[in-house]
């Protein structure tokens, strides 16, 4: 009865335009206030407990280095030498976004720090060149959809302060998938881009390749610091998160970048990005603990077993139901209201925590860009000046690319789980 109260709270509040962390966290507490059998006091302790985590330190250390990193030169940077590189094959200024982002995705771990630092100069320019605008936000905010994936990972911290997996799996796990999903956007962008506005541009010449290589070194040695330091034991990821965030500090002081102006903005950005982030989690932490007090965890695991107790069959049913949830829920409360739920079904039908991890976050940040909740596409048609409902066109068949690496992701298990084999003993 409570969770029948609660969800359907959930949905009045969401209904009447309340923003999500809240419309978790006021739904769990009048379901409970109505139910009078837990202290109010539960509550608060329970809403503290989520987000008392060492791990999740490292979430406001790694979108802290995102912002730093937004005007320390090293986005404008790689952006220059990825366009160096392949600016001149088909679609040649959308291949560099693509690149630039797997470049980026190495570094920052969040998907609209990506978004917003690679959009704002790649869509104008795109623009200028002569692409539409639907096919610059279809581009930009796909691409931008790999910093979750390929490590460090923002939302791979949170699943594995969630669920207990090692961070360092996660984040290996997502190399191959993370560069399979950057594959697939390449040749999707090869296809489409001549019908999009793009125009043939000459080879850039080798010096001129070989000086924003060279001038993109700094900032490229950064995800080996980060991966390298974690596997090697040097520093936790949350130790990694503070290295990250003061190599960006110092990078952009080295480049006379930074002033007081700039970074009492990033910070203050920074500061509100972790404070949402982390009501999120807290109001998300307190539906999923009603939904795990009412059992909801033994009713999934004999509602799968009851349709197949075949892994990979599993899998495809979870495949589907995260598409779906990702349409409407944002990645983070989506996935802290559904992997506790899920976990005891994980263990049961012996998958790898990692490589369903993996295809959780995948799933869930392709709802990032689909109807009606996709806040990666609609944050880059304000940038491009175009209406989100004018860019379905587009994103479809990027979308359709993502679900097909998903798809050979969840059939191979060991495109997750063999770097982390490899490197973590």
């Amino acid at each position: 009865m409570v969770v029948g109260i609660m969800l359907a709270l959930f949905a009045l509040f969401m209904c009447m335009g309340v923003p999500i962390a809240h419309a978790m966290g006021l739904a769990a507490a009048l379901a409970l206030l109505w139910e009078g059998q837990i202290p109010i006091l539960q509550l608060a302790q329970s809403f503290y407990q989520s987000i008392d985590g060492f791990a999740l330190l490292a979430v406001p250390l790694f979108i802290l280095a995102g912002e730093l990193m937004s005007v320390g030169g090293i986005t404008e940077r790689l952006v220059n030498m990825s366009r160096a590189l392949i600016g001149h094959v088909r679609g040649g200024l959308a291949q560099a976004n693509i690149l630039t982002n797997m470049f980026m995705a190495a570094i920052s771990g969040s998907a609209l720090a990506d978004l917003a630092a690679i959009g704002s100069m790649m869509i104008p320019a795109m623009k200028k060149e002569g692409y539409r605008a639907d096919f610059c936000v279809a581009v930009t905010s796909c691409a931008a959809m790999m910093a979750p994936i390929i490590p460090p990972s923002v939302i791979a911290v949170i699943y594995g302060s969630v669920t207990g997996v090692s961070i360092g799996a996660l984040f290996l796990g997502g190399v191959i998938p993370g560069v399979l999903a950057g594959i697939s956007m390449f040749i999707i962008t090869w296809f489409i881009a001549p019908r999009a506005g793009a125009k043939p541009v000459p080879r850039a010449p080798m010096p001129e390749v070989a000086s924003s290589s060279t001038r993109a070194i700094p900032a490229l040695v950064m995800p080996i610091i980060i991966v390298g330091g974690i596997l090697g034991g040097v520093f936790t990821p949350t130790e990694a998160g503070a290295v990250a965030a003061l190599y960006a500090l110092v990078f952009g002081f080295v480049l006379r970048r930074h002033s007081r102006a700039t970074l009492f903005h990033n910070f203050a950005n920074a500061a509100s990005t972790t404070a949402a982030a982390l009501v999120t989690i807290g109001g998300a932490a307190l539906f999923s603990w009603i939904l795990a007090r009412a059992g909801a965890a033994q009713m999934a695991l004999q509602l799968m077993l009851s349709v197949t107790d075949a892994p990979i069959v599993a899998l495809l049913i979870l495949i589907g139901f995260f598409f779906l949830l990702g349409t409407f829920l944002e990645p983070v409360p989506a996935l802290i209201i559904t992997v506790p739920v899920l976990t005891p079904m994980i263990k049961h039908l012996a998958m790898d925590p990692a490589h369903v991890g993996i295809i959780v976050i995948m799933m869930l940040v392709v709802g990032s860009v689909t109807p009606p909740v996709g806040i990666l596409a609609m944050v880059a048609c304000k940038i491009a000046g175009v209406e989100y409902n004018r860019t379905f066109g587009m994103l479809a068949p990027y979308i359709a690319a993502w679900l097909i690496v998903v798809v050979l992701v969840a059939f191979n298990p060991w495109m997750v789980t063999w770097l982390p084999s490899l490197m973590i003993k």
